[in-house]
């Protein structure tokens, strides 16, 4: 089973370097370029400082992954290419969400949400099916290929890992009702996109100068840790299903309990 893609790899990439364009420019304001904010000192500067740079170049580093995978010119068409990147296009497209919201300039459209779940528990469904699941990890396989020399190892185990990952877990997945897997379905999705877009950044770095391609291992280096390091995706159950509307109804549809005032 395949899953339709709601937009081109082309497409994402370039929302998501729309959006990282307007993240720079709130860091870059004078109220965050501020060298002795209100009630701190100069240590506390640096660290308001430090922490918004940190988090610039997280996000630049998820648009150099999702531009390395973009830059990918692969055209096979069968269901398991069909469902890997339509799990890349997820991960990229939640990357542009954060940021927007960010940023505070954008709203996400009516009935967003509603729609990027339907994706997600299309993509699940489609997972469900063992030639569909075991394409994906074989393609993911040779998309990672063999263990690098270098610093680009590190990023490499990690991406290893989590890949093994997917096998500890696929019985879990395959076979599975997706009513009930897809609940917790977003976390293998995550994973499966993840896996692209790092072995995309980390394939991308012989491509370059020496400096420039160092460079890109760090980023790879980053990306991995940041997204990958994770335990495998569980799938959910019937009972967590169950538990779920108990929760809404607990949390979401009961009257606050009163507290003692003894």
């Amino acid at each position: 089973m395949s899953c339709p893609e709601a937009t081109g790899a082309a497409e994402a990439t370039a929302a998501l370097e729309d959006a990282t364009r307007r993240l720079r420019a709130v860091l870059d304001a004078p109220e965050a370029a501020e060298t002795r904010p209100a009630g701190a000192g100069p240590a506390g500067a640096d660290a308001r400082r430090a922490s918004l740079d940190e988090e610039l170049c997280d996000r630049l580093i998820d648009l150099a992954a999702a531009r390395a995978w973009a830059a990918d010119r692969a055209t096979a068409r069968d269901p398991a290419a069909g469902v890997l990147r339509g799990c890349a296009l997820w991960a990229v497209a939640t990357d542009t969400a954060r940021v927007l919201a960010m940023t505070g300039t954008d709203r996400p459209a009516r009935g967003a949400t509603v729609a990027a779940h339907g994706r997600v528990a299309d993509l699940v469904t489609a997972l469900a099916g063992a030639e569909v699941y075991d394409g994906v990890r074989d393609r993911l396989r040779t998309a990672l290929g063999p263990r690098p020399a270098g610093r680009a190892a590190a990023a490499w185990e990690i991406a290893e890992s989590a890949l093994s990952g997917l096998g500890t877990t696929r019985d879990e997945w395959v076979g599975a009702d997706p009513a009930h897997t897809a609940a917790g379905g977003w976390v293998l999705v995550d994973r499966v996109g993840r896996l692209a877009l790092g072995a995309a950044l980390l394939s991308a770095a012989p491509a370059y100068p020496a400096e420039q391609a160092e460079t890109c291992v760090n980023a790879a280096r980053r990306y991995t840790w940041n997204h990958l390091r994770q335990p495998p995706p569980e799938a959910a159950t019937a009972v967590h299903v169950r538990r779920t509307a108990d929760l809404v109804d607990w949390i979401a549809g009961s009257a606050p309990v009163e507290r003692s005032r003894a």
